[in-house]
């Protein structure tokens, strides 16, 4: 018996040792190289130059405050945020301890994408006037919020609990369907300008921000107001003088402007602060490689940096978006950090050709304008048309019935409904109101 025991000792004893000597044969296992090149290009941040707007951005709910009270109730924020001993909830600005707040409503949404938001506003305009009552002041923010350069946060990502703190975006979404409300009652230069502004801060806010969010707002708020001045300016004469901001904020995208570099930086730079704090957990050391699960992490995102990227947005081709990560030999030693780059590692294909299809929506918008003054037909004015206004892989053609222009939606559909094509109208429809009378 005494035998027995004795081989079973050396028996587990050895097979201690051979885990040991896998686990350590583990964690020497080599990155590859292309995962390092994607970690340098994610950790170089980009600089940020001109206007920081997100002093504004963190305090647009609140009427009646200065410049100087925006700038101090954002550091004073952020230093209850270093301060705080976790990160397990969000702190509230202090601002809403004294200040009235205001606050999105969902009477004044008009659905994911703000899709036929004209149309929602001309069926039943007091639904919107009255969720819209009282923000004069929030709609002429917005309007400033357009003249800043970009958008970072101060904010420092933690790893536990919220990453970090984000403002309400709702506001500056539901501002579509005040600018169409604005054209419904008639008042058309202010819809255009005030859409046009609304354009003009997508533009910002998509390469601007410090995280993916911003950009996914970015392109929204791009491609909504681009769809509503498409939708008005088929109803108003095709010479209509357009405000100045509109000459400026309608120029097709440029590459830059559609890079999400930016925010593939900020979302590594938070997969960072949970590594870290997922990595001084009791035992975590053990089954969590921080400096491979960080080469993981940004094989997932890296895709977003560097020359082949924008190369790809300039000729409007897909992103080059790699498949995630397979598991090798070093996961036997990083199981926790293989498993939680698998579970993000699907979600960013979605949101890469979101921006593309924002600019696709800004050319569309600009081939609208200029196929209407033309005087043949637009089957033969296409053959014609300017190079700004199409891309390589997608050129602008007519809908079966003749009354669109429209090219293939690259983004995934958000919902059924949703049509595989981005598409502006060449014809205004019965519904035109008494503004595009006028």
């Amino acid at each position: 018996m005494l035998k027995i025991l004795r081989g079973l000792g050396w028996t587990l004893a050895g097979l201690l040792v051979l885990a040991i000597v896998v686990w350590c044969a583990s964690r020497m296992w080599p990155v590859p190289e292309s995962r390092l090149q994607a970690q340098q290009r994610l950790e170089a941040r980009l600089p940020a130059a001109g206007r920081n707007g997100y002093p504004l951005l963190w305090t647009l709910a609140f009427d009646d405050l200065d410049a100087r009270e925006r700038e101090q109730a954002l550091a004073d924020d952020v230093r209850r945020w270093e301060a705080a001993p976790g990160s397990n909830s969000i702190p509230r600005t202090l601002l809403a301890t004294r200040h009235p707040e205001l606050r999105s409503r969902a009477a004044a949404s008009c659905g994911p994408g703000a899709l036929d938001c004209l149309a929602q506003v001309r069926a039943d305009p007091q639904r919107f006037a009255d969720a819209h009552a009282g923000h004069q002041q929030l709609h002429a923010r917005l309007e400033r919020l357009a003249e800043a350069d970009h958008f970072v946060s101060p904010f420092l990502p933690k790893g536990e609990g919220i990453l970090v703190p984000l403002p309400d975006y709702g506001l500056m979404v539901d501002a579509t369907s005040a600018r169409a409300l604005a054209y419904v009652q008639g008042d058309v230069d202010a819809a255009l300008r005030g859409s046009c502004r609304d354009l003009q801060l997508g533009r910002r806010l998509l390469p601007g921000g410090s995280y993916l969010v911003e950009s996914i707002i970015g392109a929204s708020l791009v491609q909504a107001n681009a769809q509503l001045l498409a939708d008005v300016l088929v109803e108003l004469p095709p010479d209509h003088s357009l405000p100045p901001e509109c000459e400026r904020a309608m120029q097709p995208m440029r590459a830059e402007e559609q890079s999400l570099c930016r925010a593939m930086q900020g979302e590594y730079a938070m997969s960072r602060a949970a590594i870290e704090g997922s990595g001084r957990e009791f035992g975590g050391m053990l089954v969590l490689d921080r400096g491979s699960t960080l080469a993981r992490v940004a094989g997932n995102l890296g895709w977003a940096c560097g020359a082949v990227a924008m190369s790809a947005l300039e000729a409007d081709r897909p992103l080059p978006v790699p498949a995630p990560p397979q598991h090798d030999f070093g996961c036997l030693s990083n199981v926790m950090g293989c498993v939680l780059t698998d579970i993000a590692g699907p979600v960013y294909p979605g949101y890469s050709s979101r921006a593309q299809d924002a600019a696709a929506m800004l050319r569309l918008l600009g081939a609208q304008r200029w196929l209407r003054q033309q005087p043949e037909d637009p089957m033969d004015a296409l053959q014609r048309l300017p190079a700004q206004f199409r891309s390589p892989v997608r050129a602008p053609r007519l809908s079966a019935d003749g009354r669109h222009l429209q090219v293939p939606r690259r983004s995934p559909a958000r919902g059924r409904d949703e049509s595989p094509w981005l598409s502006v109208p060449l014809q205004a429809g019965a519904g035109a109101g008494a503004a595009a009378r006028e």
